[in-house]
C-alpha cells in the first residue's frame, strides 16, 4: 500500500516526550489527506497528560477522539488542529477545516469527522472551536436566563469563553473573577466584568467552576443563593477536593454538576449532536475582539518537546498556536 511520510508529537509517559516521523496510508475514498496549519494546545488538560495525572479509573474515559497509545504509556494526544485538505474529492481540495486531530504534520480522516471553516473566520481564530464548544456545553447544561446573576470562576480560556457567552443574554450579570490580571485588559475589551477577588455581597445563582483548583468551591459557600448551581468544568485530574458540604451546601440545597463536552448536554441532545455543536461554536468565533485570545508569539512544531519539558505552574497561557510551516 502506498503511504506518506508525517511527524507528530508523542508523550513518552510522562514528563518526557519527542517527535516522530512514521508513514501514514494514502486516503481511502471515504477520507481526506490533509495538511496541518495549525494546532492548539489546551495548556491544563494537555499538562494533566503530560505530567501522568490521569486517575487510573479514567484512562479509557478520557481519551481524545484520535488518540493513539495509551495513558501511562508512549501517547498522542491533541484535539486543535485547523488544516487544509490537500486530497480528496474536487469540491473538497484546498478547504480549511477545523477537526479534533493531535499535533501531526499530515493525517486521514474520514469526511464526516471535519468541519468546514468559513472564508469570514481567521483560521488561528478557529483553533478556539473546542474551547467555545465547552462553554457551549456548560451553558446547556445550566439553561442561563433573563435575570440570572452568575459567577465564573477562573480566566483560562474556557472561563473567559463562557463568560463571553453568559453576558450575550439579554439580562444577565455575569462576573469573571480570577486572582491572575493579567488579562484584566483583554477580559474587560470582551465587555465582561472583571474582579480579583470575589465581592463579600456578591450573590449568583449560577456559578461556572473553570479555575482548575479543586477547592475552590469552599471560597463560595456566602456567596450562593437557595438552590443555586455550580457547573465544574475544570479537569482536576487525580488532585483531591476536600469541600465542606456540611454547612451552605446543605441548607441552600445546592446543586453541582460535571460540565464535560465528549457528549452533547442532554438538555439538547435530542436537537444537536457533536458535530452541529461544533458547527456552532465555528459561528460564535466571529467577533474579531477574540483574536485577543490567541498568543502572538507561535511555537514551531518541532519544538514542542522542549516547551513541554520547562514546563511552568506558574504560567499562565491563553491560546498556544504550534506553527506548522516548513513542515
Amino acid at each position: 500500500m502506498k503511504n506518506t511520510i508525517a511527524k507528530s508529537f508523542w508523550i513518552r509517559k510522562k514528563y518526557n516526550s519527542f517527535i516522530k516521523t512514521h508513514p501514514i496510508s494514502i486516503p481511502k475514498t471515504d477520507e481526506l489527506l490533509i495538511k496541518t496549519i495549525y494546532t492548539g494546545i489546551s495548556y491544563g488538560t494537555e499538562k494533566i497528560v503530560y505530567t501522568g495525572a490521569v486517575p487510573q479509573s479514567q484512562k479509557k474515559l478520557m481519551r481524545c477522539p484520535f488518540q493513539e497509545g495509551e495513558f501511562g504509556n508512549d501517547l498522542k494526544y491533541g484535539y486543535i488542529n485547523v488544516g487544509k485538505i490537500i486530497e480528496g474529492p474536487n469540491d473538497y481540495k484546498n478547504k480549511p477545516v477545523f477537526t479534533l486531530f493531535p499535533h501531526q504534520t499530515l493525517f486521514t480522516l474520514k469526511k464526516e469527522d471535519v468541519t468546514f471553516i468559513p472564508d469570514h473566520i481567521p483560521l488561528k481564530r478557529c483553533l478556539l472551536t473546542a474551547n467555545m464548544e465547552t462553554a457551549i456545553n456548560a451553558l446547556w447544561d445550566t439553561l442561563p436566563t433573563c435575570g440570572d446573576r452568575i459567577l465564573v470562576l477562573g480566566a483560562g480560556i474556557v472561563g473567559i469563553l463562557t463568560a463571553y457567552v453568559a453576558k450575550s443574554i439579554f439580562g444577565t450579570d455575569v462576573l469573571l473573577v480570577d486572582t491572575f490580571t493579567e488579562n484584566r485588559k483583554i477580559i474587560q475589551s470582551l465587555g465582561i466584568n472583571f474582579s480579583q477577588q470575589i465581592p463579600k455581597d456578591l450573590e449568583v445563582n449560577i456559578v461556572y467552576e473553570c479555575s482548575g483548583d479543586p477547592n475552590s468551591l469552599n471560597k463560595l459557600r456566602s456567596n450562593l443563593r437557595d438552590e443555586a448551581m455550580i457547573c465544574i468544568l475544570s479537569w482536576y485530574g487525580d488532585n483531591i477536593s476536600k469541600v465542606n458540604f456540611g454547612e451552605d451546601f446543605l441548607s441552600k440545597r445546592i446543586k453541582i454538576i460535571f460540565s464535560q463536552v465528549s457528549k452533547v448536554s442532554q438538555n439538547r441532545s435530542k436537537y444537536w449532536n457533536n458535530q452541529e455543536r461544533r458547527e456552532l461554536a465555528i459561528s460564535l468565533l466571529e467577533d474579531k475582539k477574540l483574536d485577543m485570545l490567541i498568543e502572538k508569539e507561535m511555537l514551531e512544531f518541532n519544538n514542542l518537546p522542549e516547551f513541554f519539558s520547562n514546563i511552568d505552574d506558574s504560567k499562565r497561557y491563553l491560546c498556544k498556536v504550534i506553527n506548522y510551516h516548513g513542515e
